[in-house]
């Protein structure tokens, strides 16, 4: 899309949970997590920047600590495989000078269980909190957070059921969290759009994902009448950035179609972008995501031949359309801030009982449960 990709936004005030919090003022954090600084703001949406933010509103002050961004510094060649090393030493040091109360590790593949040691021999009062964003029925995506366990204290994913469950340890409680939505990055409202330019778009890759592009290939020929986006599959560029914000202002509705839809709870970050940003944002049934979302909120499909349906039939009926999708706009800015989200890592770390009032609050394993 070329031309001016600013956009101006009308005055509005974002549904707000609440004011900022004051139980974690003066908490001292480092936050050691891909921030992915090397791509110049293309990916400013991504959730290590959000819990950042919402350590912040929770009263935090927060030292970044970029991992792969970091490694590529330290290596001659720029390598983050080869930097991996040093990035190590760099956070131990970093630690000791920062002496954080707090140390918060997202994903972070690269950080060695050696090195969390390492940092607790010096730091014994700190206390240490994971969270992650992907999959976790894959054995060696996750083997890192195995070994790691004995050293943390609470670990939060986006995944639930028993893959969450096998991560928690009488002494580390595994608790689920949703996509976390931040009013400043999801702040579009394209339920407000009277004329968009596209009925129904995607963004995601089918690269490696054969059932994935079959899906989008059956959805396009069921659909000949409706206004089409595809971003990232099927031969289409992606569009990131500013790029992907128009797009979104422009567009009804939204696919948020996950590699696979049987694991409780879980979704990609793509289900806030898309609701954060005010689409109506159709996801398959399965996951239990219900949970999170009404039926009224976002649409649930059980096929392809489903989902076409219930796209002519929202194409059809465009006031419900823009209705289903503020309903989950609301929701998602409402109980899924990043202010919520980070208070609820926060409390189940500092084994403060009010996390069992988050929404997603009765999702929490201590590994005896």
């Amino acid at each position: 899309m070329d031309g001016d990709l600013t956009m101006t936004l009308p005055a509005f005030r974002f549904p707000q949970p609440q004011s900022v919090s004051t139980d974690y003022q003066g908490l001292r954090v480092v936050h050691a997590a891909n921030y992915q600084f090397a791509k110049d703001g293309l990916v400013f949406f991504n959730p290590d920047l959000k819990i950042n933010q919402g350590l912040i509103q929770n009263g935090c002050f927060v030292y970044p600590f970029s991992i792969n961004d970091r490694a590529r510094m330290l290596s001659i060649i720029r390598s983050k495989t080869w930097g991996k090393g040093k990035a190590n030493k760099a956070l131990i040091r970093t630690c000791l000078n920062v002496a954080p109360d707090l140390l918060v590790i997202g994903h972070a593949q690269f950080i060695t269980l050696e090195t969390l040691q390492e940092i607790r021999r010096h730091l014994p009062n700190m206390k240490i909190a994971f969270w992650y964003f992907d999959a976790l029925w894959d054995p060696k995506r996750i083997e890192h957070i195995y070994r790691r366990l004995e050293t943390l204290d609470a670990v939060v994913a986006t995944s639930g059921g028993k893959w969450l469950k096998s991560l928690s340890r009488p002494h580390c409680p595994a608790g689920f969290i949703p996509n976390p939505v931040e009013p400043a990055c999801e702040r579009l409202r394209a339920f407000e759009n009277e004329r968009p330019q596209y009925d129904l778009v995607f963004f995601g890759a089918d690269k490696g994902a054969p059932e994935r592009r079959a899906f989008l290939e059956r959805l396009v020929g069921a659909l000949p009448q409706a206004k089409l986006g595809i971003f990232g599959s099927l031969g289409h560029p992606f569009a990131f950035g500013a790029e992907k914000d128009a797009i979104l202002a422009n567009s009804r509705m939204a696919l948020n179609l996950n590699r696979r839809n049987d694991v409780e709870l879980y979704s990609s970050d793509r289900i806030a972008q898309l609701t954060g940003n005010g689409l109506l944002t159709l996801t398959p049934s399965g996951a239990g995501l219900e949970q999170l979302y009404s039926t009224d909120e976002v649409a649930y499909y059980s096929d392809v031949d489903d989902l076409a349906a219930t796209v002519m039939k929202l194409k059809a009926n465009d006031a419900q359309a823009r209705a289903i999708a503020e309903r989950g706009w609301r929701k998602s800015h409402v109980d899924y801030s990043s202010f919520n989200v980070v208070r609820f890592m926060l409390d189940l770390t500092y084994r403060n009982e009010r996390y069992r009032s988050a929404p997603w609050g009765r999702h929490v394993y201590w590994g005896a449960d």
